[in-house]
């Protein structure tokens, strides 16, 4: 590979794949600043790198000032690389308004925001309760609610678990564990898959299946080719 090549390949942690990934330069723009006599010159690069396998792109600014060696270099990614970032799911049949605070409370924890990710996952749970019209006085008893359609009682027990952390960031201000709120992430698409990618995929099945039903041929009567009737043949 020559040098002019492997400038414009790259390898990157990506966030989607999850590893280090050749990455390919789509674009670059470079800016100087303080071209006053008496200014220290600083150089700030910015690159725009696109992941060699799920093609999602990195904005990598490099910046650089006068005197500095090249081990000094400040570089910085947007967004930024992090081995424990989660992607937001998509599901088929979310609400809208559910799917916008899913996306946010995902996007707390990957920005290190704690409280707001467990306030917002106890918000999500506030509304797919309402979405499936569970009724109850506070929100325990509203996951009790949801036992009845579910075939899983262990989500019922992690989401009363979940109810306590999102009480604990909400009332007392207390800040849940990376961990914790990944596995409450986890819990909570769990939930989300169940009723809003399985059940809308079963219902896609069973419509196909009926679609695909073979009609019942209808029986002909016999109808003689030649002069005799049955009877004159028996």
């Amino acid at each position: 590979m020559t040098d002019e090549a492997s400038k414009k390949k790259h390898r990157i942690y990506c966030n989607r794949c999850k590893h280090d990934t050749n990455h390919e330069l789509k674009g670059e723009h470079k800016a100087v600043f303080g071209l006053g006599p008496n200014d220290l010159r600083e150089t700030l690069t910015y690159k725009l790198w696109a992941c060699m396998g799920c093609e999602h792109a990195v904005l990598e600014e490099e910046d650089w000032v006068d005197g500095m060696g090249e081990d000094d270099i400040e570089i910085t990614f947007y967004p930024e690389r992090s081995r424990r970032a989660l992607v937001p799911k998509s599901y088929s049949k979310l609400e809208p308004t559910l799917a916008a605070i899913y996306k946010e409370a995902v996007t707390c924890y990957n920005s290190n925001a704690p409280i707001l990710c467990a306030a917002g996952l106890r918000a999500l749970l506030e509304g797919i309760c309402q979405d499936k019209r569970i009724k109850g006085k506070n929100l325990k008893a509203k996951i009790e609610g949801l036992q009845k359609h579910l075939p899983n009682k262990n989500i019922i027990r992690n989401l009363h678990h979940f109810r306590f952390m999102g009480n604990d960031a909400v009332h007392e201000l207390a800040a849940p564990k990376s961990n914790e709120l990944a596995l409450a992430i986890g819990v909570i698409e769990d939930l989300l898959n169940f009723f809003y990618e399985l059940d809308y995929k079963a219902s896609q099945l069973r419509e196909m299946r009926k679609n695909k039903k073979p009609k019942t041929a209808k029986s002909k009567k016999f109808v003689p080719t030649t002069g005799f009737t049955l009877t004159q043949l028996s």
